[in-house]
């Protein structure tokens, strides 16, 4: 039993191998025709915004943790504005390029597409594996046997001060750089779009339920349908909510239209595109922060006893404490990079909890 339990894993780990490599080989092969030039930079940039990052654990360690949080998050704004600046005016220059390049030069912007391929999938494979490692070593028991060695290593002990870090700056620098492609126009067209959406639901529910004069209509309708009293009302009132959803969203796409005309003939002017991806830009990263503080808050009240407090009366004590520890754990995880420790320290959500 064991052995061909053994046997299979090893199967499935050289499926696993072979799979990565063959894509592996088919991310080299797209960079390569498409070149270093016409490809995204976001890898490189991200590496280096992450290397530049680590000077913030210089910072003296007696400033207050609402202070040490602003100047992360300040300066790991600044260096993700001034790379990715300094990529799209590099890059723009090199597309706007005429003449032909010489040979040495096409050779060299094809191996650079085929190693940026290459890299974008060893970043992402890197920041999956900066969330998910650390949370195995304080979090996850099972995991901790599992990789005891590894997590004893020397190796181990050079980069997991510093793994979870990379997790943070490749999702902020991320979300920054795709508020700056999508542009402010654009985003706060999607966000209009979803507010419309619910302002229907939310209306055609209204009208099809709770006014008395219009509610009849459904009502009508299965008194129409011939099936059981049940079956008819929700297809009659479920027509109704249709009917009044279908003519509330026209209305609002056809607003939505209109917006977005109006933000193609903004974005057309490219002083103001490119301010409008700037705000974008940060607006995202914002957003992306405050979703961690709101995590790194949820954490921390429910590893500082408001789990116990809310399941106090399960009966189960057993499985309280488990869970209790296992969110302790997760907040040591939390702790153990400098940029995430400062996110979790200084995090003003907390100060909102009971």
């Amino acid at each position: 039993m064991l052995s061909d339990l053994l046997i299979s894993s090893q199967a499935t780990m050289a499926i696993v191998i072979v799979a990565l490599c063959v894509f592996a080989i088919a991310v080299i092969l797209y960079g390569v025709f498409k070149k270093f030039n016409q490809m995204g930079w976001l890898p490189w940039q991200i590496i280096i915004i992450f290397f530049a990052t680590m000077l913030c654990d210089l910072m003296p360690v007696t400033l207050a943790p609402d202070i040490r949080l602003w100047l992360n998050v300040v300066i790991l704004l600044v260096i993700t504005g001034l790379v990715l600046g300094a990529g799209e005016a590099i890059r723009h220059r090199m597309l706007v390029q005429t003449r032909p390049a010489p040979l040495l030069l096409r050779v060299c912007n094809r191996v650079l597409g085929g190693i940026t391929g290459v890299l974008g999938l060893g970043v992402l494979v890197a920041a999956l594996a900066g969330f998910a490692l650390p949370l195995c070593e304080y979090a996850i028991p099972p995991a901790q046997d599992l990789l005891a060695t590894f997590f004893e290593s020397s190796f181990w002990e050079s980069v997991s001060g510093y793994l979870l870090d990379f997790f943070v700056v490749a999702v902020l620098v991320s979300c920054f750089n795709a508020g700056y492609r999508i542009g402010l126009g654009r985003g706060l067209l999607t966000i209009f779009m979803c507010l419309f959406t619910l302002a229907s639901v939310a209306i055609s529910l209204v009208l099809t339920l709770g006014v008395p004069a219009l509610s009849g209509f459904g009502g009508g309708l299965a008194k129409a349908m011939n099936g059981t009293p049940v079956v008819s009302a929700i297809a009659g009132y479920g027509i109704a909510f249709l009917l009044w959803f279908i003519l509330f969203f026209t209305v609002f796409a056809l607003l939505g239209f209109l917006i977005h005309k109006l933000i193609r003939k903004i974005r057309f002017v490219r002083p103001l595109g490119i301010l409008g991806g700037i705000l974008s830009a940060i607006i995202f990263f914002m957003l992306m922060l405050l979703l961690a503080f709101g995590v790194d808050a949820l954490v921390a009240f429910l590893a500082d006893g408001g789990l116990r407090e809310a399941l106090a009366e399960s009966g189960n004590a057993e499985l309280v404490s488990s869970v209790e520890e296992a969110l302790i754990g997760v907040r040591d995880a939390f702790m153990s990079s400098p940029i995430s420790r400062a996110i979790y320290m200084g995090n003003p959500f907390k100060a909102l909890l009971p």
